[in-house]
């Protein structure tokens, strides 16, 4: 991950640009502070994929959020 600052990032757009396209990850930086981010553009079937497996690999531990609503509706009733 390259850190460059936004002065520098403007003077060697295309060069940054080049880089990113080849999968780095460019911070850039003002006044010490990271400001942005460039990344390589991810198709919208990649992010699709990730998220699936981001969701896959989640482990839900109780009830479902719906059977719980459900249940304190009905204790509210009563």
């Amino acid at each position: 991950m390259l850190k460059i600052s936004v002065e520098e990032a403007a003077r060697n757009l295309k060069g940054l640009l080049e880089r990113v396209a080849k999968g780095e990850e460019v911070i850039l930086v003002e006044q010490e502070k990271a400001v942005a981010r460039i990344v390589p553009f991810q198709q919208k079937e990649q992010s699709l994929v990730s998220r699936k497996e981001f969701r896959d690999c989640l482990q839900v531990k109780g009830s479902p959020l719906s059977v719980t609503v459900i249940n304190q509706r009905h204790q509210e009733r009563y």
